[in-house]
């Protein structure tokens, strides 16, 4: 909160920068003025008595001056009288003077006219909601703004009401009769009317207008009117901030206070800013707003910003981070302040800060007394080569001073007592920008008190380079703009327009006046950057799949692949391409400037191919294969003798060939592979390869070798293998629970039968190169032994009577083979 309480609290500025000289010099605008028109924005009003508004004056000489009130000839309280180096206070009853509600046309306009050149500042004072705006003069006002406030957070009083409902705001102030006024709010206003609408409205002398957001009860579209656009016919003053808020505006902060600046008009405002730290405090918060579409803008240590007109961004900074900003397009910089409960002591308050441009050479300011405010501080920014000229009461204050971390630049945060001091630049070619600010428990303030308003003609600078030097791309067309606030303008070329077109670098060089005498001249040299890449080839082809390296070459910062739909497809230097389709390539260098090249590359279709078929033909010596053609279109292959068929055996004969089928037929068994080609008609060849075997079935036939000798005939075979499988073959004999005695050849063997198998039968596979035969079997072969085992009673404890009952002749010359596992037997008894 810019804190002022009546008289204890006061920033006197007196510039000593040659009032002749000044006032000689149509082009120079400040803050000292002989005529002023402002006015006081809606703040909180809790206490009537203690709700006051004032406004101080302070003179270099003695002067007098008078107050009139909306379009009141009659001056209020007469005529005052203000001595050199000292000041006035006046205080006016807030319900004559100040805005209420929104939207709505009030004749609460201030005029202050003085013999001298004089200074003003404007205090809006409630309890623990105050704030002081520097006045800028008649002369120093403009026809176009954008207005700077903050987020909205609403405070609820203990009534229940909301105290501070319309939060975010803005005042115009008419300085002549019949002056139209455009504005376009960024929020809905209080009255309905929506965010980009526009409000039209005609205001006379001493008229003034407020427009407030729509915040009670948190209605939807409610918010921050920042960016809301004001455009006059006539010269207005305007003033924006807030009826009371948090900084930063979020739940759970407390500390409102009342946000209330003057606000310059866009034809001052700058490039380039330096911020420094407000002292005592951990962070403090920036908005940055652009006058122009596609401004960038950098922040030292930050990434760059880019911003269309009325856009703005913003950014915390601590401590330990003074900061230059830098922008290619003019653009408006305002400080906040924070909330106690969030940095300490103190509330909010917000410094509209003032470019390099609009520097001062000699300021004195005065700090009175204050129970309120502890803490008095300066923040000064000079050239660092101007460090060891600038004077602080008389006294060198050089070693003060450090570098800005980027940037010509140096800055100094000095603690002060209160009462009047003065800095000053020995060298009266330079200058300096200082800010003036004071803490206090729940009490602050802070504002420039160095700077001009002065109308600017820039041409522009490009963020690349230093100097006047503006970057233009091979292939783009820049606008050169003179700003619309001259009445005549003439161009090195002859053109005599606000702005001109350039398509090419030189030197570019313009003259500008006003009715009212001020000449300016700007030069800028253009810069042609044309950086090329190239790809190598416009075309190419091939059949599927095919790729191609592109390379776009080395030395460029950035690079961007897309196709013809602009799909991003990659951002590396070396790209391959393996689809049908167009290939950009947009490269660029570190201005940021652009080359760019195509290449077209067809992939042709190409189908796949697979051959179907019985890959083993068991006793056959022909077959049919099928061929499954996809992934392309018919169109692509079928046509006359685009197909193949051929075979690496020439006994091998195809028959009724056709592009998805073919007979085949052989004389010899054997392997033979196939082999099929087919010709798109973009001339790519695929095909594919089948294998396939011819086979004849094997015969699993077999005989028994009978031998008159043989003893064993009833229960033993000789088994012979009579079919024509060779010894590749595979033989799966089954023997129906029967054992093998021995073996001998793979075609020869005996087996056991008899009394090891109830049925004895035998049966066999084969299988040879695939093909199989079919089961042979022999019916029950040999005798067949009927016996079984019966066990008696135990005799004893450890023997038992095991008897053999069968069918068999007892004197038979017969074996028995007893098994009693690890026993003993106790006899072995027939």
């Amino acid at each position: 909160m810019k804190k002022l309480i009546s008289i204890t609290i006061l920033i006197l500025f007196s510039f000593f920068y040659s009032l002749g000289q000044e006032g000689s010099n149509p082009c120079r605008k400040s803050t000292e003025g002989t005529d002023f028109w402002f006015g006081f924005m809606e703040s909180r009003n809790y206490n009537t008595n203690n709700h006051y508004l004032e406004f101080t004056v302070t003179a270099r000489e003695n002067t007098t001056f008078t107050i009139g009130i909306g379009n009141q000839e009659t001056p209020y309280n007469g005529t005052f009288t203000v001595t050199a180096n000292s000041s006035v206070q006046v205080k006016i009853p807030w319900n004559m003077v100040e805005a209420l509600e929104s939207e709505t046309i009030q004749d609460k306009g201030i005029h202050l006219v003085s013999e001298k050149p004089v200074n003003l500042y404007a205090l809006n004072y409630d309890r623990n909601s105050a704030d002081v705006a520097v006045i800028y003069p008649t002369e120093s006002l403009g026809k176009e703004y954008f207005a700077m406030c903050y987020n909205v957070n609403i405070h609820e009083r203990n009534d229940g009401n909301y105290g501070n409902g319309r939060n975010s705001q803005f005042l115009v102030v008419a300085t002549k009769d019949s002056t139209n006024v455009l504005i376009i709010p960024s929020k809905v206003t209080d009255q309905l009317v929506p965010a980009g609408d526009s409000i039209e409205v005609v205001l006379n002398k001493g008229e003034v207008y407020q427009v407030q957001s729509k915040n009670r009860n948190n209605l939807s579209g409610q918010g921050d009117l920042t960016q809301s656009y004001i455009k006059s016919d006539k010269p207005v003053a305007f003033y924006s901030g807030s009826l009371a808020t948090t900084v930063p505006a979020t739940a759970g902060t407390s500390a409102w206070d009342h946000l209330y600046e003057q606000i310059p008009p866009i034809h001052s405002w700058g490039r380039e800013y330096y911020t420094v730290p407000l002292k005592s405090r951990d962070e403090d918060r920036y908005r940055i707003i652009a006058s122009t579409d596609n401004t960038t803008v950098n922040i030292t240590n930050k990434n760059s910003i880019t911003l269309n007109r009325g856009e703005f961004t913003e950014i915390v900074l601590y401590s330990y981070e003074p900061t230059r900003i830098f922008a290619d397009k003019p653009i408006m910089v305002a400080q906040y302040s924070q909330s106690n409960r969030v940095d300490g002591t103190g509330d909010p308050f917000m410094i509209i800060l003032s470019s390099i441009t609009q520097s001062k050479n000699d300021v004195t300011f005065v700090a009175y007394d204050s129970d309120i405010i502890q803490n008095y501080f300066v923040n000064i920014i000079t050239l660092t080569s101007e460090i060891n000229n600038l004077r602080y009461d008389n006294s060198a204050i050089g070693n003060n001073f450090k570098s800005f971390p980027e940037g010509d630049y140096s800055y100094a945060q000095m603690t002060i007592s209160p009462g009047t001091h003065r800095i000053y630049n020995t060298n009266e070619d330079r200058g300096f920008l200082a800010y003036v600010y004071g803490y206090g428990g729940v009490e602050s303030y802070g504002y420039g008190v160095g700077f001009n308003l002065d109308l600017v003609l820039d041409l522009g600078e490009s963020i690349n380079f230093n100097g006047d030097t503006l970057l233009l791309c091979h292939g783009e067309t820049r606008t050169l703009d003179a700003g619309p606030y001259f009445d005549s303008y003439l161009w090195n070329n002859g053109d005599t327009t606000q702005t001109l077109m350039i398509t090419s670098g030189g030197e570019y060089q313009v003259k500008t006046k006003t009715i009212d005498g001020c000449d300016l001249e700007d030069s800028i040299f253009v810069y042609m950057s044309h950086p090329e890449v190239e790809l190598g080839t416009e075309y190419d082809d091939g059949c599927d799949p095919y790729a191609i390296e592109l390379d776009a070459q080395e030395g460029f910062d950035t690079y961007l692949w897309q196709n013809e739909n602009n799909d991003t497809l990659s951002v590396h230097q070396i790209f391959t391409a393996d689809k049908t389709g167009e290939y950009r390539i947009t490269t660029y260098n570190k201005y940021g400037c652009p080359a760019r090249d195509t290449m077209n590359l067809v992939v042709f279709p190409v189908p796949n191919i697979e051959i179907t078929g019985n890959k083993l033909i068991c006793g056959e010596k022909e077959s049919e294969l099928l061929v499954n053609i996809s992934e392309a279109p018919e169109s692509v292959w079928n046509y006359d003798e685009s197909f193949n068929w051929y075979s690496n055996d020439p006994s091998l004969v195809f028959s009724n060939e056709e592009h998805k089928k073919v007979n085949l037929q052989v004389t010899d068994w054997g392997k033979y592979e196939i082999y099929y080609e087919l010709k798109t008609v973009d001339g790519c060849i695929t095909g594919d390869t089948f294998q396939i075997q011819f086979q004849p079935i094997p015969t699993s036939d077999f005989s028994f070798v009978e031998d008159p000798d043989d003893e064993c005939k009833g229960y033993t075979r000789e088994v012979l293998y009579t079919g024509n499988a060779t010894s590749n073959g595979n033989f799966y004999w089954d023997y129906g629970g029967a054992r093998v005695i021995d073996s001998m050849d793979w075609n020869q063997f005996s087996v056991s039968l008899g009394a090891f198998n109830t049925n004895p039968y035998i049966s066999l596979h084969v299988e040879e190169n695939g093909c199989w035969s079919l089961d042979t079997f022999s019916s029950r072969i040999g005798a067949n032994p009927d016996f079984v085992l019966e066990t008696g009673k135990a005799r004893g404890c450890d023997s038992m009577l095991v008897q053999f009952k069968g069918k068999l002749n007892i004197e038979d010359d017969l074996l028995f083979e007893w098994d009693f596992g690890d026993e003993s037997p106790i006899s072995n008894d027939k």
